[in-house]
């Protein structure tokens, strides 16, 4: 949100205590003409002023008003609101959800009784196969898929196919990684 529709909306947040209307194109006109006052030319400063003034009165405004709504604000400034260290909390805490996320959709792999579904795995690993950096993971991935259609894996190929997929990020739990591996 740009800074003149931030002020814009905290005018209309404030209350209906303005005579005038403060919508975002007058809030824009007034952010530019404020900007003015902090020119080197005392003519350019004296100029603004009188700007603001003219269209204060055309639209029903004061500076007490444009004040009040400055004061309202909270001190934020919406083009310095979040620090580099506040974006690397937020990014964080969205890999940590998205980890969750990642292990609570892990079920759907797994039956009820723990079992795995070697197909829906088999699938899955397929569908990722581009992140794997092995030429022979990449071809056991695409071939094992319709070796699983019908019966079980090997347990050669259960043990591969189960660390391809820890690898590209599914979960298994203990249980199973002390069956397989």
């Amino acid at each position: 949100m740009t800074g003149a529709a931030n002020f814009a909306r905290t005018a209309r947040d404030v209350g209906g205590w303005l005579m005038g209307t403060l919508n975002e194109p007058i809030a824009k006109r007034i952010a530019r003409m404020f900007r003015l006052l902090n020119s080197d030319f005392d003519g350019e400063v004296l100029g603004a002023v009188a700007a603001m003034k003219r269209l204060f009165v055309a639209e029903g405004l004061s500076f007490h008003d444009i004040a009040t709504v400055i004061e309202s604000c909270n001190g934020a400034i919406e083009e310095r609101k979040y620090s580099d260290a506040d974006a690397k909390v937020i990014f964080e805490r969205g890999v940590e959800k998205g980890r969750t996320e990642q292990q609570d959709s892990d079920l759907e792999f797994f039956d009820v009784d723990g079992n795995p579904r070697w197909y829906d795995i088999a699938v899955f690993c397929q569908r990722n196969v581009e992140r794997l950096r092995s030429a022979w993971e990449k071809e056991f991935s695409n071939d094992i898929a319709g070796k699983v259609l019908g019966s079980p894996p090997s347990p050669k190929q259960a043990r591969c196919i189960l660390k391809i997929f820890v690898k590209l990020g599914g979960y298994c739990d203990a249980k199973i990684q002390a069956r397989y591996f």
